[in-house]
């Protein structure tokens, strides 16, 4: 007959035992905490000395960008415009374009145009920028554009916005002749416009820069 008595007073004795894996299970998990701390302090302290490793593993740099070079030009009305006045407080969009061919035929200024009333009400500032004097811009504009068009007749000027925003061209050569280059431009509501080598970096693909400001939160 069992022995109730002795099995009521201890009866941790109908427990499984721990076997010899068990133990060894239990002492990794115990192991693997301050492991997994460590590895994770070590994470953190690689991700604050080197904040683009992500993109270094990939090829990728990250994109410079440096106050907007800034430049007091007269309108189609022959109002002075300071560029200085809208940054902080507005994303800036600058067009460069062919003056002698005229704004009507800058395919993004068209675009601009016809968004303009959208682009308003997202707070975007636009600017037109090339060599046409304003009575110039005047005559070759079949439609008024809403926003200024900009006279930069001098460019070969040192202080020239051509020159500032490396759209001028020199020395010239065989492949490049001196002279102006289009170009379209997106400071940011910090004055920040994306850089490179010793000047702005024009957007790389223009024609998309409305659906770009509109689809932007």
């Amino acid at each position: 007959m069992p022995n109730t008595a002795d099995e009521a007073s201890f009866p941790h004795r109908t427990c499984h035992p721990e076997t010899p894996i068990t133990v060894m299970l239990h002492r990794k998990r115990i192991l693997i905490l301050p492991l997994s701390a460590a590895v994770i302090a070590l994470l953190c302290g690689w991700r604050m000395m080197n904040p683009q490793g992500m993109s270094d593993r990939v090829g990728e740099r990250p994109e410079m960008r440096q106050p907007a070079p800034v430049f007091q030009l007269y309108d189609q009305d022959s109002t002075i415009v300071n560029l200085e006045a809208y940054l902080h407080r507005h994303r800036i969009v600058i067009v460069f374009f062919d003056g002698q061919a005229g704004p009507e035929a800058n395919e993004t200024l068209v675009a601009l145009r016809d968004f303009h009333q959208a682009l308003q009400a997202e707070n975007i500032i636009i600017f037109g920028v090339s060599t046409a004097l304003p009575q110039e811009i005047r005559n070759n504009s079949s439609q008024a554009f809403p926003f200024a068009i900009l006279s930069d007749p001098a460019a070969t000027a040192s202080e020239s916005a051509h020159r500032k925003w490396g759209r001028f061209i020199e020395p010239a050569s065989l492949a490049k002749p001196a002279g102006t280059q289009p170009g379209v431009f997106l400071i940011d509501r910090t004055g920040l416009v994306p850089w490179e080598g010793q000047y702005p970096r024009p957007e790389p693909n223009g024609s998309s820069i409305v659906a770009r400001l509109l689809g932007d939160d």
